[in-house]
């Protein structure tokens, strides 16, 4: 102790070190926005410091307080009946309705929004084409059963009504004139249109990729659309339920024809060699192939496909009819059905390899390079003869490795294979 007071220049022998005054802990507020519970639930080893959340809540209040300033700066908020005008119509037509407003301490009342009515900006009126007395002359679509006063007046409807041609049919009254209907006035106003855009752009082909010009009106067509709705819509349900069942017979037989026209083919086609020359080779060898015979053997591919033959063939070189219509990929799909022919095989993954060895020595791996409907059931066909062939050939070698093993050297001898030798062998 003596070293320390002579580092800290205190004379030897003097009371001992001042006891410093406790301090005062400093009484942590609230947050303001925190809740009194989960404050209660902060202690020493979690003080308050600051971070996000109370920049946030300092945020909010601030804003919060903003708000307040400026809802008191407008004033309090009321509702009144009163009138207003929309400047998109030209009528001046005056109606009322509640607007909300705002009263300020003195007593008066402002509109909340000033100018003129919101609503009026979406106002959006349709173009109507319009012709002068030289484009009349010139330009304008001739038509006996059309004169110019009458012609003027249907424009006069199409800018009253905004192109809506079903109102413009249901006012249309014009005295001494034939009755129009709908699709006549469309057309009438659709050519007369057509003509002036022509007109306006110099020549036709400039104007060919407006929309008029690549597709005119076609009143016959509306026409006879309209027709085919009525009748549709007058359709009793019982008219509906006979037509379903019709539909439903004629599928039925549709399936029929399909499934009777390929087996009429399968049954005109003559045997394969390949399997008559591999079931020869199994019964000279002794072996009997279960199932050889009933085979089916594969339809040869006709030279020129029928009208309504299906164009795609399954594993067994059958006609394959897809479950849902659309476009198929032959190539591709004839692929699946090559992978499909060796994986249903059996003999487990050693008999797949040695297949596969074949069928790469043959350069059989990839499909044609011109996938037709021929080429393609040429291809899986010889891959099938192939795969059949392989497996013949080893049942027989399965069959004669099963007869060599039980010869007349080998009887009475059990193999030890996999097993651990006993004492009792030796006495065997």
């Amino acid at each position: 102790m003596a070293d320390v007071r002579d580092i800290l220049g205190v004379p030897r022998g003097q009371a001992a070190d001042r006891q410093e005054a406790p301090k005062t802990k400093e009484k942590v507020q609230r947050p303001a926005g925190m809740s009194r519970e989960a404050f209660a639930l902060l202690g020493g080893s979690h003080p308050i410091v600051p971070s996000q959340l109370t920049d946030e809540l300092r945020k909010k209040e601030d804003l919060k307080g903003l708000k307040e300033k400026r809802k008191n700066s407008k004033g309090q908020v009321t509702w009144r009946w009163q009138p207003f005008t929309n400047p998109a119509r030209a009528d001046s037509l005056a109606l009322e309705h509640w607007m909300k407003c705002y009263k300020d301490q003195s007593g008066n009342v402002r509109p909340a929004e000033e100018g003129e009515y919101s609503f009026a900006k979406f106002n959006k009126k349709a173009q109507v084409y319009k012709y002068d007395d030289e484009e009349w002359e010139n330009v304008v679509a001739r038509d006996a059963d059309w004169d110019r006063a009458e012609t003027d007046y249907l424009l006069s409807l199409c800018e009253q009504f905004d192109l809506r041609f079903l109102v413009i049919a249901d006012r249309y009254e014009w005295s001494g004139g034939k009755r129009r209907t709908c699709e006549d006035l469309k057309e009438r106003y659709y050519k007369v249109a057509r003509s002036l855009q022509v007109a306006w752009e110099g020549t036709e082909e400039g104007a060919a990729n407006l929309t008029l010009v690549k597709h005119p009106f076609n009143a016959q067509h509306e026409r006879d659309r309209k027709k085919a709705i009525e009748v549709l819509l007058a359709r009793t349900a019982q008219q509906d339920a006979e037509e379903n069942v019709v539909l439903e017979q004629a599928a039925v037989v549709e399936e029929a024809r399909r499934k009777e026209a390929a087996l009429r083919k399968a049954a005109a086609q003559p045997a394969r060699p390949a399997v008559a020359a591999a079931g020869a080779a199994a019964g000279a060898a002794g072996v009997s192939t279960p199932g050889l015979s009933s085979v089916e053997v594969p339809p040869a591919v006709p030279e020129v496909m029928e009208p309504g033959t299906c164009s795609l063939l399954d594993a067994d070189v059958a006609p394959h009819w897809p479950a849902k219509p659309g476009v198929y990929i032959r190539g591709a799909f004839t692929r699946q059905m090559g992978q499909q022919q060796i994986t249903r095989m059996g003999g487990g993954a050693r008999a797949q390899k040695s297949v596969e060895t074949a069928l790469a020595d043959l350069h059989m791996t990839n499909t044609p390079d011109m996938p037709t409907r021929e080429t393609c059931g040429a291809w899986l066909a010889l891959r099938r003869d192939i795969i059949e062939l392989q497996d013949l050939k080893r049942k027989v070698q399965v069959r004669a490795d099963g007869a060599g093993s039980v010869g007349p050297e080998g009887r009475g001898k059990r193999s030890h294979k996999g097993k651990a030798p006993s004492r009792y062998d030796d006495a065997a």
